[in-house]
């Protein structure tokens, strides 16, 4: 009797243990605006947000599952954690590869991106008048406009009183404030264009010639160095695109996919540990770029200029690939998060999809 009791409760028994929520190891790595937490905090105290983590949250929602977070360095060991079945799946900033597919599964997309150009804001490209205004900025330092005004005051003296004793016709009023006014506007003049009475000989004579050549001076100097920023500029100091790359030393991080295709395409790449390495090695004016998918550089570049403008990112987009959900070899889950990633990303209604709503909140918009 007890044995059939058992034998009818073992179907409900069997219906409660499948509704029960399971728990879903997740292995995330930091990676901004894709997975961010407090690493100096306790695992348990941890918090992690982001793009990655409302995507993997919307996943779980549908799949009716709970979910533990397992915290990783870096791709390669999010992908070993996964592969070795101590995570169910991987969410982060994973690209979709071929050689990663050899050795663990991915979901279909979860985001389309490419890579961008990170430079210093004074190597971005810019208009000959951007570059006239910073050049003569560097020019009229503070020093020189009052060595400028010294000698403006003893040009225009000098010249009312070489007037005032002349004994030819008088070229300025012979009363004091009126005279060094009229001898203002000359002295102006007198900097740009040879503007002097042809009948005016000795000491007035010298003291124009004295001004002009000063003014030629001045003048050959500031064109100068504006000449030399503008050719410095258009024959190597600007990157524009992906194309001006190669010869270059540019900034990848060593365990992601980027340097892959800087090496290919000639540059001279600088491996670093992280991509805030790389962004400090940038503005040491250690490398010349730093290059890694585009959403991450643009949410940076944003906490950078905070203050003032440090860095740009080029709008050149290249080297298209997708980032995908990391799961083991043959997970009988595969299928299940592929059909909820897609219902994520579906439109509902005239409403934006789960993933634009997400894109919106996390990923800023180029600008």
């Amino acid at each position: 009797m007890p044995i059939l009791i058992l034998i009818l409760l073992l179907p409900s028994i069997t219906n409660a243990q499948e509704t029960e929520p399971e728990t879903f190891r997740v292995a995330i790595k930091l990676s901004e605006p894709w997975v961010m937490y407090d690493k100096n905090l306790p695992i348990e105290e941890r918090n992690p947000v982001g793009f990655s983590i409302d995507f993997w949250n919307g996943i779980a929602e549908k799949l009716k599952v709970q979910t533990e977070w397992v915290y990783s360095k870096d791709v390669s060991e999010l992908l070993k954690t996964v592969q070795e079945n101590r995570a169910e799946v991987g969410i982060s900033a994973v690209t979709i590869r071929s050689d990663r597919e050899e050795i663990i599964n991915f979901s279909t997309s979860m985001f389309e991106l490419g890579l961008q150009i990170m430079l210093r804001s004074d190597m971005g490209i810019t208009s000959p008048f951007k570059v006239l205004r910073e050049e003569v900025g560097k020019f009229i330092t503070l020093a020189n406009f009052i060595v400028f005004c010294l000698a403006l005051l003893m040009a225009i003296n000098l010249r009312w009183w070489a007037d005032t004793n002349d004994q030819g016709t008088k070229l300025f009023p012979q009363t004091y404030w009126l005279g060094i006014h009229s001898a203002f506007w000359w002295s102006v003049t007198m900097l740009i264009t040879w503007d002097a009475p042809r009948n005016r000989g000795g000491l007035a004579r010298f003291i124009d010639l004295c001004w002009h050549f000063t003014g030629l001076v001045a003048m050959s100097v500031l064109t100068g160095i504006i000449a030399a920023a503008l050719t410095i500029q258009a024959v190597g100091g600007t990157i524009k695109n992906e194309k001006d790359l190669p010869g270059k030393r540019v900034a990848a991080v060593a365990t992601d996919a980027p340097k892959d295709y800087l090496k290919n395409i000639g540059a001279i790449v600088i491996q670093v540990d992280t991509l805030n390495q790389g962004i400090k090695m940038l503005l040491n004016k250690e490398v010349e770029a730093l290059v890694h998918d585009g959403p991450r550089l643009l949410y940076l570049t944003e906490k950078i200029n905070q203050t003032e403008e440090k860095v740009i990112v080029l709008p050149a987009v290249f080297n298209y690939q997708n980032y995908g959900i990391v799961l083991p070899n043959n997970n009988k889950y595969l299928e299940k998060i592929n059909l909820a990633l897609l219902e994520l990303r579906e439109s509902d209604g005239l409403n934006n999809s789960f993933h634009s709503r997400l894109k919106k909140k996390w990923i800023p918009e180029p600008k």
